[in-house]
């Protein structure tokens, strides 16, 4: 009994503490209010945005039309994705960036050929914590 209530105090300290110190990441709607959708004309994002590893983002799209598709650079680069990449086709897909270049596509008829595919670079690191503003 006594080893428990020196170790419970420990552990709850600890849990709390690695609560504290867990890297921010934040989810990116792809398409804006469109979507993950050919009338976006290939335009993802606003110009200048920075994403960070652990980062996610979230596909939302009609899945009779579209699906995405997570490939590397020469299946980007012609619009053919191998039987090995991995599909998201439910239409409500949020998939984590890793470190580095990230290649995604539309693999369905004609879409990746259509700008229907998308390259995101995730800087290695942890986001900037956002700084609360005080009232003065």
């Amino acid at each position: 009994m006594e080893l428990a209530i020196f170790v419970l105090p420990f552990l709850l300290a600890s849990i709390l503490y690695l609560g504290t110190t867990s890297a921010e990441t934040e989810t990116f709607l792809v398409g804006g209010s469109i979507g993950w959708a050919k009338e976006n004309n290939g335009i993802w994002f606003p110009s200048g945005m920075i994403f960070y590893e652990g980062d996610s983002l979230k596909f939302v799209f009609n899945q009779t039309y579209y699906n995405v598709v997570i490939v590397d650079k020469p299946a980007y680069d012609t619009c053919r994705a191998s039987e090995a990449a991995f599909e998201y086709n439910s239409g409500d897909d949020t998939i984590p960036l890793k470190k580095g270049e990230n290649f995604f596509l539309c693999n369905k008829s004609g879409c990746c050929e259509n700008k229907m595919k998308m390259k995101i670079d995730a800087v290695a690191g942890q986001r900037p914590t956002k700084r609360k503003e005080t009232g003065s």
